[in-house]
């Protein structure tokens, strides 16, 4: 004969966590004040099912798999956690002095939330956390005592939130139910609901450039598993994302979304980094980010001098830790500057092909500048870029602007202008400067 135990019930919340055997007790369910039941698994729950009969029930149809989209779920069901949690019942207590108020009314009681999958592991402790980030960020109001002894109502004051990270969320659930363990899957969502700041609707959430990143890059995916070039709608053009942004060319300030995200402790062994967040849909054989370019960088096609990309669109990586022996032996040995997909890329994309080659945009020019594929390019220094879209540095010029524009006719203008001439102007070797005059 089966014991019957309690679900894992989070600490400091009126959230329980289990398995699907839970739902065959309903009794005690109810005698825990129970009300709300949310069920995260792929299952056919009968309208008349007697189990859940008297609970409000959510249901979210998801497999425990890497690849299910756990995030698009988390603003409603937060919701109904945070609608549960509110809910109140009269209280059931015997004693008729603890159930009865002054005005005669019995006493409401909170209500509690049963979150279950089918073992209690992964699918209901990703919704868990999810709430748990969300509502960590939500201001509180609590009741305090007045000051004047006169008075009978109590004071509302506001307390700043105090936000929970994935990790510290995650240890919170474990102190209850030791086994909980969601799937590298679900912690990059649960990490980049996080660097989104838990939008709270699901507008909100889908219009966050994040999540359309990753919804654009799982479209592309699906596109390369059956050997077709993604569709033009799926594709992700930054410089066009950006054109919402203030400046998307200037430094980002320290409380940007990307310095926020490189602050978490992304330390899964599963090789779940900054990039893989900010940049869902592109994937890099670096073990760790590389060293942030410089902001006043700019990528110049060689020949006509059109301006291609600026250091907020190029992708640093860095050589794999075991590098192929094959590989160029250099002072720089990445022969490519990798760029995000920009907006002069379009016609060439547009064509439909896996792979093929970038030219200058400007059409008196049209330079071999470089090439793209979609199932990844292989740098010289043998790293691996996925998708690639990467520029020969033998084809570009690498120039860094200043970001104060100086009067045309100060010193500073004037050297700035003799730089220009001397980075465009490209000069016999008899002519560079500390050459001998030669025959001149």
């Amino acid at each position: 004969m089966d014991i019957p135990t309690l679900p894992s019930k989070v600490p400091g919340y009126d959230l329980y966590i289990d398995g699907f055997h839970a739902l065959r007790r309903p009794k005690l369910l109810q005698g825990s004040n129970i009300t709300h039941v949310v069920s995260v698994i792929d299952w056919k729950f009968q309208n008349v099912w007697a189990a859940l009969r008297g609970f409000q029930h959510l249901h979210i149809p998801l497999d425990d798999v890497y690849d299910s989209n756990i995030l698009s779920y988390f603003p409603r069901s937060n919701a109904f956690i945070h609608d549960g949690l509110k809910h109140s019942r009269p209280s059931q207590s015997t004693n008729p002095q603890e159930a009865v108020t002054k005005d005669g009314s019995l006493t409401p009681i909170a209500g509690g939330i049963l979150v279950h999958c089918a073992m209690g592991v992964s699918r209901s402790a990703t919704i868990v956390i999810a709430y748990l980030l969300w509502h960590s960020r939500q201001t509180t109001t609590i009741r305090q005592p007045s000051g004047d002894p006169s008075s009978e109502s109590p004071e509302m004051v506001s307390l700043p939130p105090t936000p929970l990270s994935v990790d510290s969320a995650l240890r919170l659930v474990r102190e209850c139910r030791p086994q909980v363990e969601p799937n590298s899957g679900f912690i990059k969502q649960l990490r980049m609901y996080e660097a989104m700041g838990c939008p709270t609707t699901q507008q909100e959430l889908e219009s966050h450039k994040i999540y359309r990143r990753w919804m654009n890059s799982r479209e592309v995916m699906d596109a390369l598993s059956n050997n077709h070039a993604p569709e033009m709608a799926h594709i992700s053009f930054r410089d066009e994302e950006d054109e919402e942004d203030e400046d998307a060319f200037q430094p980002r300030p320290l409380d940007s979304l990307a310095d926020k995200v490189e602050a978490l402790d992304l330390s899964n062994p599963e090789g779940d980094d900054p990039t893989e967040i900010t940049n869902p849909d592109i994937t890099l054989s670096s073990p760790a980010p590389a060293t942030p370019l410089p902001a006043n960088l700019e990528i110049k096609c060689r020949k006509c001098r059109r301006l291609l990309a600026k250091s907020a669109f190029i992708l640093p990586h860095k050589p794999p830790p075991h590098r192929d022996p094959s590989a160029k032996q250099s002072d720089d040995p990445c022969a490519h500057v990798f760029l995000h997909p920009l907006s002069w890329m379009r016609t060439t994309l547009s064509q439909g092909g896996l792979d093929g080659r970038l030219t200058c945009p400007t059409q008196w020019c049209g330079a071999n500048i470089g090439k793209f594929a979609w199932q990844g390019l292989r740098c010289s220094c043998g790293g691996w870029v996925t998708p690639g879209f990467g520029l020969a540095k033998g084809k570009v010029d690498e120039v860094r602007v200043s970001g104060k524009k100086a009067e045309p006719g100060s010193e500073e203008g004037n050297a700035n202008r003799r730089q220009g001439y001397a980075s465009a102007v490209r000069l016999p070797p008899s002519m560079k400067k500390g050459a001998s005059n030669g025959n001149l």
